[in-house]
């Protein structure tokens, strides 16, 4: 599914998983070349919380390299790896010959492969190109007969339901990658594989043409998978799905994607042993809604909401999301706050700045501040730098809150009876609920949104009055 993207638009383990190990779970995700306006931190933080470990992601030319660097260097930071998949950009299958395509590869692989070296130890290399090659009605197999002109196109069961002067250059690309890496050091492992459905065929041609790979990749979208593992487990390579999902995401129903991604996810498990599937990639982390109405707007397990201005918002995690975390992790259990400190406390004759910094600290993060950021909040509040709610709003953008609580990763309703506990230590009302979540789905408005209006309310000023200079903001009620 990556090609569509590329025309609109890990360090991975090195050693191979036993069999009695878990599946190494990850997800897709296209943060280069997608969706202006959402952080790769937020999305990494996703991933952390669905508890994977693996961030399979597309990158078609060098000049992407620094994208890819601040990918690995934020996936480290949370214990996770990226899986790059080199999808060639300058390449034109019609008109260039086998041997430019082998250069151009070559020298991708060769660059891509330097730079990353210590980084990065899995490639995933060329991302579904046979399907470039399937034969189609009247043309002639390798063996010289006629595909059949009242057939369709081939299943690519075989290896000779490829069209061979068109195979040539899909071999020269991979070939190209492949030999390029393994120059940059033999050790990396690089996976290659097919876009699924039936075409184990190419497995065997790239075995005919020299073509080395270290991993098997499959695709898998509904269908059970067992013959195709069966016959990838010849070639005697690991397999890694690495694309996988309900057919059609979520476009028939929601909870048709949770139950078709819970029974997939199931599924891999059952089969891990006896055809040493190491990893499995749910495609993919986001919905892509710029392609509405086709299937494709709604393969993620997060929601994406359009602005205005033409960029986007993340939205709500889906049931699919919910599923998949738990089939990882196990239900998550209701975020409550934490303190060891009472906002409520004032002290009077402190002075206002000092007590607005205790107090956003205590009710937010659940903790006093230390010495030497008080101070520099202290110094930023008495100078009107900042106020009181900027700093609480700051503070539950921060990546302590974050791993504090891993809030964002709440459905929209939950979100916001969250919220109504942290800020005015009470459950939401039905009519502040349902008004919020209306607008958060409907995406007039961002949670940072909700929580900046039950700070402007009357309840939440009045309840913390002490601690606030009531006369610098507007009210309004929570609801």
């Amino acid at each position: 599914m990556f090609t569509r993207l590329t025309i609109g638009t890990v360090c991975l383990l090195a050693t191979t998983a036993s069999a009695s190990a878990d599946i190494l779970w990850g997800v897709n995700g296209h943060p280069i070349t997608a969706y202006p306006g959402i952080g790769i931190e937020r999305q990494l933080d996703f991933l952390k919380d669905l508890g994977m470990k693996s961030y399979r992601i597309n990158i078609s030319d060098a000049g992407r390299a620094s994208d890819l660097a601040v990918l690995v260097k934020e996936g480290k930071e949370r214990g996770i790896d990226i899986l790059p998949v080199i999808i060639p950009g300058d390449i034109d299958l019609d008109k260039e010959s086998a041997e430019e395509l082998y250069d151009k590869a070559h020298e991708l692989a060769v660059t891509l492969g330097s730079q990353f070296k210590d980084d990065i130890r899995v490639w995933e290399l060329g991302n579904e190109m046979e399907n470039y090659a399937i034969i189609k009605p009247c043309e002639k197999r390798d063996d010289g007969s006629q595909y059949p002109c009242e057939w369709g196109p081939a299943g690519g069961v075989g290896s000779l339901e490829y069209y061979g002067p068109r195979w040539a250059k899909v071999s020269a690309v991979l070939k190209g990658l492949s030999d390029g890496m393994t120059a940059v050091d033999p050790q990396i492992r690089k996976a290659i594989g097919t876009a699924g459905w039936g075409h184990v065929g190419a497995f065997e041609r790239m075995r005919q043409d020299g073509i080395k790979w270290d991993v098997s990749v499959w695709h898998m979208y509904g269908e059970d998978p067992e013959w195709a593992l069966k016959k990838l487990a010849e070639y005697g390579q690991p397999i890694w799905v690495t694309e996988f999902n309900n057919p059609y995401g979520s476009q028939r129903s929601e909870q048709q994607q949770a139950e078709g991604l819970k029974q997939a996810m199931m599924r891999l498990k059952e089969l891990q042993g006896e055809y040493k599937v190491e990893a499995a990639h749910v495609y993919e982390l986001l919905d892509e809604t710029y392609w509405a109405p086709s299937f494709e707007a709604y393969m993620g397990l997060i929601r994406l909401i359009a602005k205005s201005d033409g960029g986007w918002i993340i939205g709500e995690p889906k049931p699919a999301y919910i599923a998949v975390r738990e089939f990882i992790r196990g239900q998550r259990p209701t975020p409550r706050p934490r303190r060891d400190c009472d906002p409520a406390q004032s002290g009077i004759s402190t002075p206002l700045s000092v007590r607005q910094a205790s107090f956003a600290f205590c009710l937010v993060l659940g903790r006093k501040g230390d010495t030497e950021t008080m101070k520099r909040w202290v110094e930023a509040l008495e100078s009107d730098e900042t106020n009181v709610t900027t700093m609480m709003l700051t503070l539950m953008r921060s990546d302590e809150f974050n791993r504090r609580y891993a809030a964002f990763g709440l459905t929209d309703r939950a979100y916001v009876g969250f919220l109504y506990q942290l800020l005015l230590g009470r459950p939401a009302d039905e009519y502040g609920l349902d008004t919020y979540a209306k607008h958060l789905s409907g995406g007039t408005m961002t949670r940072e949104h909700v929580a900046l209006g039950i700070i402007l309310s009357s309840e939440f000023q009045s309840k913390y009055a002490a601690n606030l200079d009531v006369n610098s903001v507007t009210s309004l009620p929570p609801g």
